[in-house]
């Protein structure tokens, strides 16, 4: 809904508003900045019309129509319940179908009222306003036109004085009816004793109505401003976009250079053992605990196995019936790729076998198994 007074300029600024002159005209200038770019209701109230209805005040039974179609205009007048409404406003519309009356009423005929509310009712003021309506007055929403507008606004106490304007559907609707059947278009219907003293209402919104069409009534070169502007706005959000790749990219890189001069994380055992097999001096882990399970003999088994820089350190197991240390010795002696087994320890094991850690020491050259 739109915020102007009934008597306000065409700059349409809201009346004087409390608080400090710096926020003052940071308002207006926000106000003015939404009026250029066409986020504010134009005021249709005073648009100019081809065809004026006027509807009187209380006990007026006379509607005055103003045709400015042409260089004088004229001025007809007709009962209000004129059986004959209809075929005298065709009459006078030329049979032009599709032609629009704007209608002006006077504001003895509506029940209009100034109520101060919370500034954070606004999103929600026409439901507001008919609630109020309903628990205050006589009135039936479904039996009235209404609309609204704000007066003036308190920054410090942040409420809003709002008007609210009520036109019963009874004094209105014959004259619709009327202009429907003879082909022309009703609207805006506004209030008020001449046409550039209107309030900036119409009560066919019902309180409610959308923001004009951001690029109706608009010059060839407004309509360049504001394609321009946009394709700034899109060239600056594309710009933002490859602006955060190219961050996240450059900290991915800057973590990756982190971890390599931090150095591996294995054991330097570890890293000797891998850099042996890569280079091909010593068969790898699988192809090594395949050829050890092929040389033990039976009765023995690996436990444990470990590869480092030293050799194979493998942790056995011999069954009770197999005492004979050296017998598994010399099979594992026949394990390419590592030299002649060296027993490191011996020692008892459960039901009676015996545990044996062997080390195959590396060869020079290696071999592959």
């Amino acid at each position: 809904m739109s915020a102007h007074p009934a008597a306000s300029p065409p700059s349409r600024r809201l009346p004087h508003r409390a608080g400090s002159p710096p926020a003052r005209l940071l308002r207006e200038g926000l106000d003015a900045t939404a009026r250029l770019l066409g986020f504010v209701e134009p005021r249709t109230d005073r648009a100019p019309a081809d065809l004026t209805i006027r509807i009187g005040p209380p006990g007026d039974p006379m509607l005055a129509v103003i045709d400015r179609r042409e260089e004088a205009p004229r001025t007809y007048r007709f009962e209000a319940g004129a059986d004959d409404l209809a075929e005298r406003l065709a009459a006078i519309g030329g049979g032009r179908s599709g032609a629009r009356a704007k209608i002006l009423v006077d504001p003895a005929a509506c029940f209009t009222r100034s109520l101060v509310l919370p500034g954070a009712a606004l999103p929600r003021m026409r439901a507001l306003l008919a609630q109020e309506l309903e628990a205050a007055t006589p009135f039936r929403m479904e039996a009235v036109y209404a609309d609204w507008y704000v007066e003036g606004e308190d920054d410090v106490a942040h409420t809003l004085l709002v008007r609210h304007v009520v036109l019963k559907r009874t004094r209105l609707d014959p004259l619709l009816a009327a202009l429907a059947q003879a082909g022309l278009a009703a609207g805006p219907v506004t209030v008020g004793r001449e046409e550039d003293q209107t309030m900036p209402v119409d009560l066919l919104s019902g309180g409610h109505r959308a923001l004009p069409g951001f690029f109706a009534g608009r010059r060839a070169g407004d309509l360049v401003l504001v394609i321009g502007a946009l394709l700034l706005g899109l060239a600056a959000y594309g710009g933002l976009r490859q602006h955060q790749e190219r961050t996240l990219l450059a900290l991915d890189e800057a973590f990756a250079a982190a971890r390599r001069a931090a150095g591996p994380p294995a054991a330097p055992a570890i890293r000797e053992g891998s850099a042996l097999i890569l280079s091909g001096r010593t068969p790898g882990l699988a192809r090594s605990w395949d050829a050890l399970a092929a040389a033990l003999p039976d009765g023995a088994s690996a436990m444990a196995l470990r590869l480092d820089a030293a050799g194979l350190v493998l942790t056995l197991s011999a069954a009770a019936g197999m005492a004979d240390e050296a017998a598994i010795l010399a099979a594992l002696g026949r394990v390419p790729g590592f030299a002649g087994p060296v027993l490191q320890d011996s020692a008892a094991g459960p039901d009676e076998s015996r545990r044996l850690v062997v080390l195959l020491p590396r060869t020079e050259t290696g071999g592959r198994p």
